[in-house]
């Protein structure tokens, strides 16, 4: 069997147990798992054949159709990991009849007659949303199109696709592995298309973001860019020191991108800021209690002292990144890889779908740790069924070292080497016919 032919026959065989597990019943826990192994071995396997059968601008062609028809197995089938979307509909539905969404949780008594046959479905319902004003906008927009989750879903594949599309153009002149890294993902298919989380909402703006950083022009489109990723989750404001700070940029350019970084979310609050001190309620909420598949976190609860200890240190260290990199001038996917990185990494929350904040990142510089940890975080679900059964969720500890145990180690042993970005080292081995195709075609941003 040649090794193009063997490409296929793998990403056959990841689209064969990705959509067993979608059309299967198998939101349990073993089956579930057992065919996440399956699919996720598929995917390194192409990927390792990927960085030598590929390299032509018709490779990329191929590589989006596969994507797309990954994508298409799953998009029909009803979300059974997650009841997120769910949520994502109420608050758009509530809007819809003009009640403010952080005013008042689901179980309210005064919504009562707001309930719908899906309500039942929606988790944390006593909890107000947590979710920020660009979101709640698009959520209002779709239920008013229809409370339904394939509308919501539509919506995410298609900012799944803008951010596989800004993949593509970041990574021109690297070869096509950092697409097929990204549309092969089995934790976007199955996270996106499947359980309908809509962070490629936020993440398509703060990729486009990085391109108008990196390209002529006014700086304030990508703070704007910035903002409204921010506006959807804010994982990355978390970068708006770097923008302030971008190398090539004059100090007053600098300063109004930051500026309309954060005056966008600020802006889009004020539709909701009737709601006074209750914006921000159900953030407090998840902040305060929230704890699930921590990484680092778990070791720092070992530390003697204040029980809060372990969130400071957390906070200190991402704000510290984000100041040495505005100080440094790094260029802001850096600024953005390393700050929320570090911040999933000492969460003590994280849930599979966060990983798909790093994950672009992890493709364009073809950073191994995390691309494990996008295929170790899904065993997170391995408790599912207990939870379901019993209420509680079961978190062992062997289970957590086999989650983060790897990609940490990974990660480390690849930092502690000084380890060259791979996407950077291959770029003077990327055939020449796919490096003159890419630039016959134009665009993009290095």
């Amino acid at each position: 069997m040649t090794g193009t032919r063997l490409l296929w026959v793998l990403v056959a065989v990841e689209a064969a147990a990705l959509w067993t597990m979608a059309w299967g019943g198998s939101g349990t826990p073993g089956p579930a798992l057992a065919l996440w192994g399956v699919a996720f071995a598929a995917y390194l396997l192409a990927a390792r054949y990927g960085t030598t059968q590929l390299g032509t601008a018709p490779d990329r062609r191929r590589i989006w159709i596969a994507g797309i028809a990954l994508r298409a197995g799953m998009f029909p089938a009803a979300p059974v990991l997650s009841e997120d979307i769910y949520r994502f509909m109420w608050d758009g539905w509530v809007q819809r009849n003009g009640v403010n969404p952080y005013l008042l949780p689901p179980s309210a008594p005064a919504l009562e007659e707001l309930r719908t046959d899906w309500w039942p479905l929606i988790n944390h319902p006593d909890i107000p949303t947590i979710y920020p004003p660009g979101a709640q906008l698009v959520f209002a927009l779709l239920a008013w199109i229809g409370p339904a989750w394939w509308i919501f879903k539509l919506a995410w594949l298609a900012a799944d696709l803008a951010v596989a599309w800004l993949v593509h153009r970041l990574s021109r002149g690297r070869g096509p592995l950092p697409l097929l890294l990204y549309l092969w993902s089995p934790l976007v298919i199955v996270e996106v298309a499947w359980s309908g989380h809509l962070d490629p909402l936020g993440l398509a703006p703060m990729l486009g973001a990085v391109a108008l950083a990196g390209a002529a022009g006014p700086a304030w489109r990508a703070g704007a860019l910035l903002g409204i990723g921010g506006s959807m989750k804010f994982a990355p404001l978390v970068a708006v020191p770097a923008l302030g700070r971008l190398r090539g940029r004059r100090t007053r350019a600098a300063a109004l991108a930051v500026a309309v970084a954060l005056a966008v979310p600020t802006v889009l609050y004020l539709p909701y800021a009737a709601a006074g001190a209750s914006l921000f309620s159900g953030l407090r909420t998840y902040a305060d209690i929230w704890a699930f598949n921590a990484g680092l976190y778990r070791g720092l609860e070992l530390l003697p002292g204040h029980p809060d200890l372990p969130r400071w240190i957390g906070a200190v260290v991402v704000g510290g990144l984000a100041i040495h990199a505005a100080l440094r001038r790094w260029a802001l996917d850096r600024a953005l890889f390393w700050t929320i990185g570090s911040a999933l990494l000492l969460s003590p929350t994280l849930h599979p779908w966060y990983v798909l904040w790093a994950l672009p990142f992890a493709c364009l510089s073809l950073n191994r740790g995390w691309l494990l940890l996008s295929g170790t975080v899904f065993l997170a679900y391995a408790g599912r069924g207990a939870y379901l059964s019993t209420g509680v969720w079961p978190e062992p500890a062997w289970l957590a070292w086999l989650i983060h145990g790897p990609p940490l180690a990974l990660l480390a042993r690849d930092g502690w080497r000084g380890r060259r970005p791979e996407a950077l080292a291959r770029r003077e081995r990327v055939p020449r016919r796919e490096q003159g195709g890419e630039r016959d075609r134009g665009g993009g941003a290095e």
